[in-house]
């Protein structure tokens, strides 16, 4: 039997595209689609736009609330669907995406992730096919994930356990979702379609379009949460020193099992963000991983190989004042 899809729309100020994202689940066929619009209490005409077509939608509200988790939080509880998918009020979806999506659930009850691509779109309509994740290295779902997050599409039974969204994220709430459902059920349990399915609108107001750094301080935090579930108080340690004062979230559902894919994790994440080191507090930190993990090459992603070796040499100064000066002179790029 085929499953019933709940597709979540969050939404803010974003009337100029709002009509375009509505329409495109309206007109989805080949499925059975609950959908659902989630105000922030707009003032530039949304929720009349939205009211109109009220006919077309399982609920909708326009009301303040504490942001995007919140806005989804909303009607996660109340949803009928046994799937669930999200898209943001400036994105959309492609016609038949859904008929997909149902097929692939309903071909295989052991699915609880479904991934797609995704098309980004620039402001002057350029488009850009987003990649897929590789199904043939499990832990690399987990270790170096792509977070498609429009064409993205979970059973509802697992949203629910992993406790929806973590209303303290305004950034990194896909990731996340995508991380405790992963560390909860496997990667074995991802499937992914080479099928265009949905568009991400890169417009100068989104979030992605404004949060870069915020982006990297929540996804630190999240990865300290998982140090901590899975006791490995050295990376809680490390983190601490570039990334003070995380914001406080709900405990990782990470399990000690999981250490070790954990600590690859964080690894990885140091040294792809932290490339060109700019605070003391970074400098330490990445002082502080070279101390730790010595020449280990293994847990070094191949993709960061290189790029970890150009980071090595600096990261030999005795503190931070001497980092600079080298750096000044040409001393570590030697």
């Amino acid at each position: 039997m085929a499953p019933r899809i709940t597709i979540i729309t969050p939404s803010y100020q974003q009337a100029p595209y709002l009509e375009e994202c509505l329409r495109s689940v309206r007109e989805q066929d080949g499925a059975e689609v609950e959908h659902v619009v989630v105000d922030g209490g707009s003032t530039d005409g949304s929720a009349e736009l939205i009211r109109s077509r009220q006919h077309d939608l399982a609920w909708w509200c326009s009301e303040a609330d504490a942001g995007q988790s919140d806005a989804l939080n909303k009607w996660l509880a109340h949803a009928t669907g046994a799937v669930f998918g999200w898209i943001n009020s400036d994105d959309r979806l492609l016609p038949g995406a859904l008929r997909v999506v149902s097929e692939r659930f309903t071909a295989d009850p052991d699915l609880i992730v479904l991934e797609g691509r995704r098309l980004l779109e620039d402001p002057g309509g350029s488009v850009v096919r987003s990649p897929l994740n590789d199904r043939t290295d499990p832990e690399a779902l987990l270790v170096a994930p792509v977070i498609n997050q429009q064409s993205t599409f979970y059973r509802m039974d697992a949203v629910r356990a992993a406790g929806g969204l973590d209303p303290a994220l305004r950034y990194c709430m896909d990731l996340d979702l995508w991380w405790r459902v992963l560390l909860a059920h496997g990667p074995e349990h991802v499937g992914t379609v080479d099928v265009d399915l949905a568009v991400f609108r890169l417009q100068p107001a989104s979030k992605t379009a404004e949060g870069a750094q915020g982006f990297v301080r929540e996804t630190a935090a999240l990865l300290r949460a998982m140090a901590l579930a899975v006791g490995d108080r050295e990376m809680v340690t490390i983190l601490d020193l570039g990334y003070p004062d995380p914001p406080e979230l709900r405990p990782s559902n990470a399990r000690p099992e999981q250490a070790a894919v954990v600590r690859r994790m964080i690894i990885r994440f140091l040294v792809k963000w932290n490339a060109t080191i700019g605070s003391e507090g970074g400098f330490r930190m990445m002082k502080r991983l070279r101390d730790v993990i010595g020449d280990d090459a293994g847990l070094i992603e191949a993709d960061l190989e290189a790029r970890w070796k150009a980071m090595r040499p600096g990261l030999r100064a005795p503190g931070w004042t001497w980092y600079r000066f080298g750096r000044k002179i040409g001393l570590w790029s030697a």
